[in-house]
């Protein structure tokens, strides 16, 4: 029996809006095991409310981080091949760094920001009924508002929080240099959150301070392009 990943929609020219959803989904590829995907509108459904999750047998793993313990500890997954302690070291405060705040950035962008916030309106929301079309994002912008003001980087102003997710796509910018993945020339498990991330980042329909600075980097394209033929060969968006 394969394991199942649910997973939000594909959509904006990438395999999954949801960074951690893409997340999943490499870990799985780069894990070797087969699975199969399903597809959810509404995380309430998932069980911590989030997206991500998967379903291994009687196991339910509902966090990527705890994914990819499962994966390793019943399958033997080597998500670090060839890395030394230093450099794992390096690779899991760097996703920390793009989990824990960047992220958060990108969810200001795409929440908070006037123009953005239509967009995203319409693409969660868009199919819902009239009434409900109008009250479930005002709920769940006001639960993301809540949320970004207990991070505490909702409580900055907008440029001071652009300007910290221009330090992190810098930090990524600079690990990854001329190499064709983070450490060299075979993909590790920063990869498996830096290519999420970056590739959100590079979303064209959901402009701002976050995108120009993405697209600053002459090395994210061809990032990009290299982790989506590897992991996402069939993907056209």
């Amino acid at each position: 029996m394969s394991i199942k990943l649910v997973q939000f929609q594909s959509g904006f020219g990438v395999p999954n809006p949801s960074p951690f959803c893409m997340k999943g989904e490499i870990l799985l590829k780069m894990s070797g095991q087969e699975y199969q995907a399903e597809i959810i509108d509404d995380p309430r459904k998932a069980p911590n409310g989030k997206l991500p999750y998967i379903v291994d047998n009687s196991d339910t793993i509902a966090d990527t981080a705890l994914m990819r313990q499962h994966l390793e500890q019943r399958y033997a997954a080597d998500f670090d091949p060839g890395l030394d302690d230093k450099q794992k070291a390096t690779s899991h405060a760097m996703a920390r760094m793009a989990e824990e705040r960047l992220y958060w950035v990108m969810l200001c962008s795409r929440w908070i920001d006037d123009h953005n916030w239509q967009i995203i309106r319409q693409f969660w929301f868009g199919s819902m009924p009239p009434i409900i079309r109008n009250i479930v994002p005002m709920i769940a912008q006001g639960q993301v508002k809540k949320a970004l003001h207990g991070h505490g980087i909702g409580r900055h102003p907008a440029s001071q929080i652009y300007a910290f997710g221009a330090q992190d796509l810098a930090a990524l910018a600079a690990q990854l240099g001329d190499k064709p993945f983070m450490f060299g020339d075979h993909p590790t498990s920063l990869d498996a959150t830096a290519y999420p991330m970056i590739a959100n980042a590079l979303v064209e329909e959901l402009p701002g301070p976050l995108l120009d600075v993405a697209k600053s980097y002459s090395n994210f394209g061809p990032y990009i392009e290299r982790c989506q033929k590897l992991w996402f060969p069939d993907f056209t968006g």
